[in-house]
């Protein structure tokens, strides 16, 4: 290795006398310092992660985005009503008198109400 040989023909110098007592003195100084500054150092950095959340939820809450939708008549609910079947009456007067003239029809009939009524003969 290049260079080693020029190091060991240098002379070797000493510390100057008290030079290692002066940095044992000043060490605890520094030490408190450098804690100072990383206690402010994580309060400004605790304070910017917080804020960065908070505009986080701001920007990305789809709540603050969507309207609050307006009724109109169309859109509101009806009255509820009590349900009550429905049966629709139908004039087959008409159907009888064309009957012979036509082929004939077969009626198919359907139960169009939940509720079953005695009434209905099929």
């Amino acid at each position: 290795m290049e260079g080693h040989e020029l190091l060991s023909k240098m002379n070797r110098v000493a510390a100057p006398a008290g030079f290692e007592e002066g940095v044992m003195a000043k060490l605890p100084a520094v030490r408190k310092e450098r804690a100072r500054v990383r206690r402010a150092n994580f309060r400004y950095a605790f304070a910017g992660s917080a804020g960065l959340v908070l505009v986080g939820f701001v920007l990305l809450n789809p709540s603050l985005f969507l309207k609050e939708p307006t009724l109109t008549f169309a859109g509101r609910e009806a009255p509820t009503m009590p349900s009550i079947p429905v049966f629709e009456t139908m004039d087959y007067a008409s159907e009888f008198r064309n009957a012979q003239s036509q082929p004939r029809t077969v009626y198919i009939l359907e139960q169009v109400s939940e509720s079953v009524s005695s009434g209905i003969i099929y």
